[in-house]
């Protein structure tokens, strides 16, 4: 089956973009995703080469993304040595370090204050 003429696709596009939406959204319930604002995804490695080692000043949770409401995958516990690439800053001010192959964990939970190397994407 052949795809339909450019004509006939650019008219069906146009159709699509002046119908207006039907139905609305439902409105959601907060949710943890909802509260994990991050879809970055994970600096790549190519661009973050850096690493550094640092210690847990006490119990440090790796994070799924850079808050505090991401969902935690593993933890840390004190004095442990913890491998940071790079550093983002969150929307509330606060800076996380990421952790290859992990997640996220707060720099206020690292001895040495995390990465020093800002994350590029």
């Amino acid at each position: 089956m052949s795809a339909p003429p450019v004509a006939a696709r650019i008219a069906l596009a146009a159709l699509l973009l002046a119908a207006p939406a039907a139905v609305a959204a439902p409105a959601r319930a907060a949710t943890p995703a909802a509260d994990c604002p991050w879809y970055q995804g994970a600096p790549p490695s190519n661009l973050n080469p850096y690493s550094s080692t640092d210690y847990a000043a006490g119990s440090a949770p790796i994070r799924v993304g850079p808050y505090g409401a991401c969902t935690a995958v593993s933890t840390k516990p004190s004095g442990t040595a913890i491998t940071v690439n790079c550093y983002i800053t969150n929307s509330y001010g606060n800076t996380w370090s990421y952790v290859r192959g992990s997640g996220w964990v707060y720099d206020g939970n690292l001895r040495n204050g995390g990465s020093t190397h800002p994350c590029r994407f």
